[in-house]
């Protein structure tokens, strides 16, 4: 009766270690593991961040394909009307982190019509000033946040004083 018992509890001590080794680890932060668990869907073709020149590349590739870009785009849509059109051309620029848990969202908006015109007259050999070249393209551009659960803010620009420009009490 001992020796079963001993065989029973000790069944009971190696089933028990079995489970807690084979729990799965957290992937770690930063990895195609980690997002794979995040947005639940698999990713494809993406390396290791290691792997690559500019880890805003790594970053580029996860958001695309797990929607972050679109869901900017449907964000300044609902709230500022901007809308990719014949006459209008939408963009994103993303900034990923494997410390923050969020997405910066760069989405800038275009005047087609205008940019065919600065090219045209870039091919015929006219210079174009930056400045003169900003205001030609409408190019406006919004910051859209967006976390790991897919809550969606525009965080507002603070306004810089300009060098020189000191208030009552003479500070910056």
């Amino acid at each position: 009766m001992k020796i079963q018992l001993l065989i029973i509890f000790t069944f009971f001590n190696i089933s028990s270690l079995m489970m807690i080794q084979g729990d799965e680890e957290e992937p770690k932060r930063g990895t195609v593991q980690f997002y794979e668990k995040l947005y639940k869907t698999k990713i494809n073709g993406v390396k290791p961040i290691g792997e690559y020149s500019d880890p805003d590349q790594f970053f580029t590739a996860i958001a695309r394909q797990v929607g972050i870009p679109k869901l900017a785009f449907e964000a300044v849509e609902k709230k500022f009307g901007w809308k990719a059109s014949e006459d209008v051309f939408l963009n994103a620029v993303v900034k990923g982190s494997s410390v923050q848990d969020d997405w910066g969202v760069m989405v800038f908006r275009f005047n087609k019509k205008s940019i065919e015109q600065m090219q045209k007259d870039r091919a015929a050999g006219k210079s174009i000033p930056r400045e003169e070249m900003k205001k030609k393209m409408g190019m406006e551009m919004k910051f859209v946040t967006i976390d790991y659960e897919g809550k969606i803010s525009f965080p507002e620009e603070k306004k810089k004083k300009p060098l020189g420009d000191t208030d009552k009490a003479g500070c910056l």
